[in-house]
């Protein structure tokens, strides 16, 4: 078997250097994107500024050597760890709001129980296809998902449960009187007696 030498430092060194900027790059556009969509406009060009930078700097030294198949590799690599982590930070980073629409069945105290966790709440009568029925509009900080989902599954775990992401709001409960709170610390008390059929038809 033949003994192949290593590659010089220099070139891991390269290698090394060409994930890195890459991977940071991408998790760097990630974030600009989300605050770009969440209104901050401002702060996304200030972040692109050192988007670009490093988006130049490891694409050249790429560009630079493109009959080096190993450096296209580790940039393509770099690229999908960046997705990784800039996934992993948008969670982190749960900026915005959420949006529960929620069918149960009369009487339900979850109006109350959310109000108290500090959430805004609407409550309309509704009817199905077995009959009467309640909807509420609920909107939480978006950090506070997981945590609103647990609770709506301990309150009522037979209530259909519609979430999504609001792009845009003005007035009402939000502006004036959303504050945070812990949602986690709020006494649950036991799932409320609820007939075992699905709502939400």
């Amino acid at each position: 078997m033949r003994w192949k030498p290593r590659p010089p430092l220099p070139v891991l060194t390269d290698l090394l250097v060409i994930f890195l900027l890459q991977a940071l790059y991408v998790s760097i556009s990630t974030v600009r994107w989300i605050f770009l969509m969440r209104g901050h406009p401002l702060l996304a060009s200030f972040i692109s500024f050192f988007e670009i930078i490093l988006y130049v700097v490891a694409l050249g030294m790429v560009v630079g050597q493109l009959g080096d198949p190993l450096r296209v590799v580790v940039y393509a690599l770099g690229y999908a760890m960046g997705i990784f982590v800039g996934s992993r930070v948008e969670e982190r980073l749960a900026l915005g709001y959420t949006l529960f629409q929620i069918i149960t069945r009369p009487p339900s105290s979850l109006a109350a129980r959310l109000r108290e966790a500090g959430m805004g709440v609407t409550v309309w009568n509704a009817e199905g296809r077995e009959g009467d029925r309640l909807v509420l509009m609920v909107v939480a900080r978006r950090k506070w998902t997981p945590m609103v989902m647990k609770l709506l599954e301990q309150l009522d775990p037979n209530a259909f449960v519609l979430q999504s992401s609001p792009q845009a709001f003005r007035g009402g409960f939000i502006d004036k009187y959303l504050k945070p709170r812990i949602v986690s610390a709020l006494p649950v008390p036991p799932p409320e007696s609820v007939p075992s059929s699905r709502t939400g038809s």
